[in-house]
C-alpha cells in the first residue's frame, strides 16, 4: 500500500470533520502499546494516515513493481473481508508475514480500516522470505542485515492483538467523529440564525437573497444556486444567482404548470429533480443534472423557489435549508411593508430633492440626466430615454438615455406622430404597455430589453408638449402598474417647468456668449478684453502679483490679402488665433484685438517667465508648414510680439496697454518676426 501522508480532507470527503492530526497522535500510542506498524485506509484502500513504524521488509518489497503489485492487492482483500466480516481479518501476505485488518464502521456509509502488524510468527517464514528475497533484488548485504533485525511473534500471541486493538479505537473512532460531525452541523445551524439575524437590520429583498445564496454557498458547498420570484401569471424568474454559469441561470424562467413546480406549489414542501427529460423541458443550461427546490411561502402562498442545482443534499441539510426558508420568508414580508413605506417616503423624497435640484440648475444637459434618472429610480426601472422636441423640425431629439450608449441615437429624429414616442407627443396622453408584441402597437421586443412592459409620459407646459419620457425594464420584472404611471406624471410636471427654464437660459448664455465672442476666430473679443483686463489688474494689486499681457501682431498681414484674397486672410487669423490658444493655460485669456492683432492676459505671471511662452508662440507659427488651399506651399507667416508687464512697466490698464503696443512696435521696426519688451 502506498504509505505517502495523505490529507484526510482531500482523499475522502466523508472523513471532513475528523482531526487528523488526533488520529495519528493515537495511532502512535497504540504502536507504543502493542509494538506493531499501524496504519488507517479508507474502504477503497487509499491511506488516511502516515504509517507509525517503517517496515524494512515491506519497504523493500514495495521497491520492485511485482512486490508493490502484490502488497497492493492484499491488503486490498484484507480490508474488503474486515468490513464485510465486521470483525478483525488476520492475513499472511507474499512477503510470509502476517498482517491483520480492524474494520470501524463510524455510520452507516462512513468506514475505515487499521492495517498493523506486519510481523513474522516463526523461523520458517522468516527463512521463507529469506530465500526468495533476491526475487525483490536486494543484495546479500540487505538480507544480512534482516537476519540480523528480524525477530518473530508467538501466533497466540499476535493472535490477541486486532482484538484488543479493535476495542480501543472503535469508540475512539466513533467519539472522534461524531464530535467532529455534531460541531459541523452545529456550527451550520448556528451560521444559519446569525444570517436570519442579519435579516433584521435594514435590507432589501435583493440584499435578502443575495445573502441567503451566499450562505447557501459556503456552508453546503453548492455548485450553483438562484431564487426565482413568482410572477402573476405564475411563473418563477429568476431575481439572483449564487455560483457559476450566473448569465445562463439569470434568464431562467420556470412555468410554474410544469410537473415539478406544480408539485412544490401543492404541497409546499422541498422537492428534487433528476430526470433527464423533466429537465430539458423546464429550458436549464446544458450541463445541469439536478434541481433541489424549496417554496419560501407568506401567509400560505408561494411567493419564491430557492433553486439548488447540481449539488447532493443529505436529510439534515435539506431540513436545515428549509428551516432556512422559512426564516427568509418572514423577513421578506417584513421587508415588503418596510418597502412599501419606503416607497411613499421615496416618492415625497425624491420630488422635493429634484425640485430643488431645478432651482439651483440651469445647464440643460445637467437636467436631462437628473430628470431621466429620477425618473427611472422612482418606479425601479433600469432603462430609460429622455427625448425632447426641437420646434424647428418638430421632431423628438434624444438628449439623455440608461442603458444604452447616448452615441448611437444622438442623431435619431422621430416626427410627431411617428412611433410609440411621436404618438405619446402628438396626444399629450401618457401610455402604458404591458407586452409590446400583444398590444396596439404590434411591436416585436427588441433584444435590449429584458422585459416586454414599458411606459412613455408627455413632458407638457400648460397644453404644451415639449418632450416625452420612456421608461423601460422594472429590476423586478414585473409590468408597469397605473401608480408607476401617476407617479411620473406627477414627476414630469416639475421636471417639464425645470427643462422649459434651462432652454430658456441656454438661449440667454447663447446670445451673452455672441456678444463677447469673435464670430471670425472664436476667441473672445475686444470689448470682453477690456473689461476682463480691468478685473486681472484689480486683482494683481489686491494680491500683490504679476500680471503680464503680450500684443500681437501678423507680419505683413495686408500683403496677403492683396496676393490671395480676404479668404486666404481670414484662414491665417483662425490658424494664427487657435495656434495662441493652444499654447496658453486654462487660467489665461486670448482676445482678437482688432484687425490682425490679438491680445493675451496671462494672470500671476512675471515678465521672465512669459518671454519663454512668447518665443514658443512665435516659433510654432513661424513653423506652421500648411495655411490653407490659397496660399501656396512654403509660404511662411510670422508675427511680432510686444509685451508689457505690472506693475514693472505699468501702473494702470491704459498704461499697460500702450507699453504692450510700444514694445510691439519696436519688434516690427528691427525687423519683424521677434519679441519685444521695455
Amino acid at each position: 500500500m502506498d504509505e505517502k501522508k495523505t490529507n484526510i480532507q482531500n482523499s475522502m470527503p466523508s472523513f471532513e470533520f475528523i482531526d487528523a492530526p488526533l488520529w495519528q497522535e493515537f495511532l502512535e500510542g497504540l504502536t507504543s502499546s502493542f509494538g506493531h506498524c499501524l496504519a488507517v485506509y479508507d474502504r477503497e484502500g487509499s491511506l488516511l494516515t502516515t504509517p507509525t513504524k517503517t517496515n524494512t521488509v515491506c519497504k523493500a518489497a514495495k521497491e520492485t513493481t511485482q512486490g508493490a503489485k502484490l502488497c497492493r492487492e492484499h491488503c486490498l482483500k484484507a480490508i474488503s473481508k474486515a468490513l464485510h466480516r465486521e470483525e478483525p481479518y488476520i492475513f499472511e501476505c507474499h512477503t510470509h508475514q502476517y498482517s491483520f485488518a480492524v474494520p470501524i464502521t463510524l455510520e452507516k456509509d462512513v468506514k475505515l480500516v487499521i492495517l498493523g502488524g506486519h510481523v513474522f510468527l516463526s523461523t520458517e517464514d522468516t527463512k521463507r522470505f529469506l530465500d526468495n528475497a533476491e526475487d525483490y533484488r536486494i543484495d546479500k548485504s540487505t538480507i544480512y542485515s534482516f537476519t540480523k533485525g528480524l525477530k518473530s511473534l508467538s501466533p497466540e500471541e499476535f493472535n490477541t492483538v486486532p482484538q484488543s486493538i479493535m476495542s480501543l479505537a472503535v469508540p475512539f473512532f466513533k467519539g472522534v467523529y461524531h464530535k467532529g460531525l455534531f460541531e459541523k452541523k452545529y456550527y451550520k445551524m448556528k451560521s444559519v440564525f446569525n444570517v436570519t439575524s442579519s435579516f433584521l437590520q435594514p435590507v432589501s429583498h435583493k440584499d435578502a437573497y443575495e445573502l441567503a445564496l451566499k450562505t447557501l454557498g459556503v456552508l453546503f458547498d453548492v455548485d450553483i444556486a438562484s431564487i426565482a420570484v413568482r410572477d402573476k401569471e405564475s411563473s418563477f424568474r429568476t431575481c439572483a444567482v449564487f455560483g457559476r454559469r450566473w448569465d445562463e441561470l439569470h434568464s431562467l424562467v420556470l412555468p410554474g404548470y410544469t410537473e415539478i413546480v406544480n408539485k412544490v406549489i401543492i404541497s409546499g414542501r422541498p422537492d428534487v429533480c433528476l430526470d433527464r427529460t423533466v429537465l430539458r423541458k423546464l429550458a436549464v443550461p446544458e450541463g445541469v443534472h439536478s434541481i433541489h427546490l424549496f417554496p419560501l411561502q407568506r401567509e400560505g402562498e408561494i411567493f419564491s423557489l430557492l433553486l439548488i442545482f447540481n449539488t447532493t443534499l443529505g436529510e439534515d441539510d435539506i431540513k436545515l435549508i428549509s428551516a432556512l426558508c422559512r426564516q427568509i420568508a418572514v423577513f421578506m414580508e417584513n421587508i415588503s411593508l418596510k418597502e412599501d413605506k419606503a416607497r411613499k417616503l421615496a416618492v415625497q423624497s425624491a420630488l422635493y430633492t429634484a425640485s430643488r435640484a431645478f432651482t439651483s440648475l440651469l445647464e440643460p444637459e445637467a437636467l436631462y440626466d437628473i430628470v431621466l434618472n429620477k425618473s427611472i429610480d422612482l418606479v425601479g426601472a433600469e432603462q430609460g430615454s429622455l427625448m425632447i422636441l426641437d420646434e424647428k423640425d418638430m421632431a423628438l431629439a434624444v438628449k439623455a438615455i440608461k442603458g444604452i450608449d447616448k452615441a448611437i441615437l444622438e442623431d435619431l429624429r422621430v416626427r410627431i406622430g411617428e412611433g410609440i414616442s411621436g404618438g405619446v407627443a402628438e396626444s399629450g396622453n401618457p401610455m402604458i404597455v404591458n407586452d409590446i408584441e400583444e398590444s396596439s402597437v404590434l411591436r416585436k421586443n427588441r433584444s435590449r430589453y429584458k422585459t416586454k412592459s414599458f411606459v412613455s409620459i408627455p413632458l407638457k407646459i400648460n397644453s404644451k408638449t415639449i418632450g416625452v419620457l420612456n421608461i423601460s425594464d422594472k429590476i423586478t420584472g414585473d409590468i408597469f402598474s397605473v401608480e408607476d404611471r401617476d407617479l411620473l406624471l406627477s414627476f414630469a410636471s416639475y421636471a417639464s417647468i425645470a427643462l422649459d427654464r434651462g432652454a430658456y437660459y441656454k438661449m440667454s448664455e447663447e446670445l451673452r456668449s455672441i456678444s463677447i465672442t469673435d464670430h471670425l476666430t472664436g476667441l473672445l473679443n475686444r470689448r470682453y478684453l477690456q473689461d476682463r483686463l480691468f478685473e486681472e489688474t484689480a486683482r494683481a494689486k489686491r494680491h500683490k502679483e504679476s500680471l503680464t499681457i503680450f500684443m500681437i501682431d501678423i507680419d505683413n498681414f495686408k500683403s496677403f490679402n492683396d496676393r490671395y484674397g480676404h479668404p486666404a486672410g481670414d484662414q491665417i487669423l483662425k490658424t494664427v488665433g487657435n495656434a495662441i490658444q493652444e499654447e496658453v493655460r486654462t487660467i489665461d485669456v486670448v482676445a482678437r484685438y482688432g484687425g490682425e492683432e490679438f491680445t493675451v492676459i496671462l494672470p500671476a505671471t512675471s515678465k521672465a517667465a512669459s518671454k519663454i511662452l512668447a518665443e514658443r508662440i512665435r516659433k510654432g507659427i513661424e513653423d506652421t508648414p500648411y495655411w490653407g488651399p490659397k496660399i501656396p506651399a512654403g509660404e511662411k507667416v510670422t508675427i511680432s510680439l510686444g509685451i508689457a508687464n505690472y506693475p514693472d512697466d505699468a501702473d494702470s490698464v491704459e498704461t499697460l496697454i500702450g507699453q504692450a503696443d510700444t514694445a510691439l512696435y519696436v519688434a516690427k521696426v528691427e525687423g519683424k518676426n521677434r519679441i519685444s519688451f521695455l
